[in-house]
């Protein structure tokens, strides 16, 4: 039965991170059309309302537990930040070479983390793992043309602060320990989220939305329903059955969708730096979690 529940959730994992690799592409054509914080409150509300009627239908109660209403209030705002920095970085930097990098240092922060705030135990391999995953990284921002305004105008600092953001967004929910349904939690992180980025998006016209064309609607209804409804409920409920550690393992197959989509849709050039460090960050994520 374990095994059975197990393999399910390999599956669901699978899927939810092929929407997550086509994500960066959808975040690259949505920041074409308005700002940031335009697309954030769009995105939180539609995930939330998506969510709504699944919880109804299920039985599932929206009280979440008390002792999570701290996490999910602090998972909001790490999700906020994340969300902002990733739709900055693809408006200015690449949404392939952002794939790559996000989701490449996912992991290898999560392990440094979760190393120091819980003191698990650091193996040879996972030392190994660092080093080649920030190699990975340097390769990917190309470090060695390193300089302020090179770093700014390519979108990689957004990339960075975006992926330290996720980490916090993993540990957060991981220390939930299923107190609260997974669907639960994942209805109050997007409506607070939502409710967060309301003042944030105060300089804009709501629903200005409703002037935009179809591909507009349809990379934002991919990016909110499958991406981040099904996608980010999915990977919740991995954090804590999982643990964050092996839960990000599964951001590996993150990058390589990424590139694709990206070249796919957008007709991105992949640079062989960004094909060598991917490499790197790939293997360095299955060393730390082997």
């Amino acid at each position: 039965m374990r095994f059975r529940k197990d393999l399910t959730l390999n599956f669901l994992m699978i899927l939810a991170m092929l929407s997550w690799g086509l994500s960066w592409t959808n975040a690259k054509i949505l920041g074409q059309y308005c700002e940031a914080p335009l697309i954030m409150v769009w995105r939180f509300f539609l995930a939330a309302i998506s969510i709504a009627p699944i919880l109804k239908i299920s039985n599932i109660t929206f009280k979440p537990n008390k002792e999570d209403i701290r996490l999910i209030i602090v998972n909001s705002l790490f999700m906020v930040s994340y969300n902002f920095f990733y739709f900055k970085g693809t408006q200015i930097g690449l949404a392939g070479a952002g794939g790559v990098l996000v989701t490449t240092l996912n992991p290898i922060l999560t392990m440094i983390v979760t190393g120091i705030v819980f003191r698990t135990k650091v193996y040879k391999k996972d030392i190994l793992g660092l080093i080649l995953g920030l190699i990975g990284g340097a390769f990917i921002i190309r470090a060695w043309e390193f300089d302020l305004n090179s770093i700014l105008k390519s979108g990689n600092l957004f990339f960075i602060l975006a992926s330290i953001s996720w980490v916090c967004v993993t540990i957060t929910t991981s220390l939930s320990k299923n107190k609260t349904s997974y669907m639960t939690y994942s209805f109050w992180s997007f409506t607070i989220a939502f409710l967060i980025c309301l003042p944030i998006a105060s300089n804009e016209i709501l629903f200005s939305v409703f002037e935009f064309d179809f591909i507009f609607w349809i990379n934002l209804i991919i990016l909110s329903f499958i991406a981040m409804s099904f996608g980010t409920s999915i990977y919740f409920l991995a954090s804590t059955e999982l643990g964050p550690k092996q839960a990000s393992a599964y951001i590996f197959l993150v990058p390589i969708t990424a590139i694709g989509f990206a070249m796919l849709f957008l007709s991105e050039q992949l640079q062989l730096s960004t094909l060598v460090g991917g490499i790197l960050g790939i293997y360095a994520v299955y060393l730390i979690n082997k």
